[in-house]
């Protein structure tokens, strides 16, 4: 009888998708890491994640959050306040003859609102916000102002950029990945569609695995809610 294999077996092998070639399960030839935040991974003595806000904005577990999730939310009626959470270390790089695959799946409370990051960069020491002006990243941006998902590669302080297509909606979770094909490519895909190919500017300094929020107005309170985030790469 022949088998018929669903799931992770069976996307694995679909050519063109997000996951293509990516390993079935843990395999000492990948670097992998993966955080559901089913517990506070983010707190400060917990040494995975740095978290870097303003005075008033909190970095938590969202409460019952179905599926779990971590919560970065701005200081209530604040313009330009947020805050982010990075992997203490740079252990990643789009490194030639390796592939690396992202995937993060996140919500906002206000899209078009907001200043917003998921992806890899370099880490920052100071202010949320600095995670835009890495000289070095790749990844998902919302730009306060509107709604669109662009997507992002930087190196060197020259950046390409490219509207996804896919707008943000208030409360509404998306999910955003790239594949680097260890070459000269990178795939972004939204929502596990292409949406964009990047053969420009593509980092190669060691980057960190970043969430960033920051408010674009004084109206309520912002905040940005990550359910997970996965990073797969060729040893």
């Amino acid at each position: 009888m022949a088998a018929n294999f669903s799931g992770p077996i069976k996307e694995k092998a679909k050519a063109g998708k997000w996951n293509s070639g990516i390993p079935v399960d843990k395999n000492p030839d990948y670097v992998t890491f993966f955080d559901d935040f089913l517990s506070d991974s983010t707190d400060d003595s917990v040494d995975t994640w740095t978290i870097v806000k303003d005075t008033g904005a909190s970095v938590a577990p969202e409460p019952d959050e179905l599926n779990g999730g971590v919560e970065l939310k701005s200081t209530a009626t604040t313009d330009d306040d947020g805050a982010s959470i990075q992997l203490t270390d740079e252990v990643f790089a789009l490194e030639s003859g390796k592939k690396l695959w992202y995937e993060a799946k996140f919500k906002v409370s206000d899209a078009d609102q907001m200043d917003v990051f998921a992806g890899l960069c370099e880490n920052f020491a100071t202010n949320p916000e600095a995670c835009l002006t890495s000289s070095n990243r790749v990844g998902f941006q919302i730009d306060d102002g509107g709604a669109s998902i662009l997507c992002k590669s930087e190196s060197g302080d020259t950046e390409t950029s490219n509207d996804s297509g896919v707008d943000a909606a208030d409360d509404t979770y998306v999910t955003v990945g790239f594949k680097f094909d260890g070459g000269s490519s990178v795939e972004f895909y939204v929502n596990r569609a292409l949406v964009a190919t990047h053969t420009t500017n593509i980092p190669t300094a060691n980057l960190t695995v970043a969430f960033m929020e920051v408010s674009g107005d004084a109206s309520g309170t912002k905040e940005m809610v990550a359910d997970y985030v996965f990073v797969c790469k060729e040893r």
